[in-house]
């Protein structure tokens, strides 16, 4: 059982319900946080099924997705990409209902991590009684969407650097501090739509100016809004 109130209306969703209605979910629910160690094994794998209402209370997650397609040819080919969930935050809430119910990504607890979860099937019996909760589902849901369709929206791009950038920005939408793709040259390049030598021009520059760390088959922005912002 949760005793620390204080750290419950902190949590995103649970901002601005008052203490009273608290213990009274607190009470029906049952609520218990779960404390996991750092371990390289996933906690979450993407394409799980999203059954439940999950936050992370304290502690950061490893985040990782895996877009793949098929070539002609037949072999996979893609890329993948990581980022650091930070507490307090809740996961893929955008995945509780609709069409596709599966996580987007897969997770790892980075650190120890403290986490509560709510059974999707309470969610309409108990927390959408409250104005507040479902004030709160209402515009994280829209800044979700929004997050998403600004980073979708067309503009002009001229150089090869600037359609990196915009491609950079569509993989993290309204991600924060260090981030990672995993992707062959030849992939970025088709993706930006320019030739291997030219992309692999500008990811060096950006290395040796500090904004990234190169490597073979990868490359990771230690500010991602930095970058983004020049």
């Amino acid at each position: 059982m949760i005793n620390d109130y204080a750290l419950l209306t902190r949590l995103p969703l649970l901002q601005g319900i008052s203490s009273t209605e608290l213990l009274h979910l607190e009470d029906v629910l049952r609520l218990d946080i779960d404390e996991l160690p750092a371990s390289r094994l996933p906690i979450i794998r993407q394409g799980d099924l999203c059954t439940q209402l999950l936050w992370l209370v304290e502690g950061e997650l490893l985040r990782e997705h895996q877009s793949v397609h098929l070539s002609f040819g037949g072999d996979g080919e893609g890329f993948t990409t990581r980022s650091t969930l930070k507490a307090p935050a809740v996961i893929e809430v955008d995945r509780l209902f609709g069409l596709h119910t599966t996580y987007e990504h897969t997770y790892r607890a980075k650190t120890d991590v403290k986490m509560l979860s709510i059974r999707k099937s309470l969610i309409n019996s108990y927390l959408m009684k409250s104005e507040v909760f479902r004030l709160n589902m209402l515009n994280t849901l829209s800044a979700i969407s929004q997050k998403r369709a600004l980073a979708q929206l067309p503009v002009q791009l001229g150089t090869a650097e600037e359609r990196l950038r915009h491609f950079i920005s569509t993989l993290f939408p309204g991600c924060e501090g260090e981030v990672e793709i995993v992707i062959k040259m030849k992939e970025l390049a088709k993706y930006i739509g320019d030739s291997r030598l030219i992309t692999s021009r500008i990811l060096n520059r950006w290395d040796k100016e500090g904004s990234i760390r190169l490597g073979r088959g990868h490359f990771a922005i230690f500010d991602i809004n930095t970058l983004l912002s020049i």
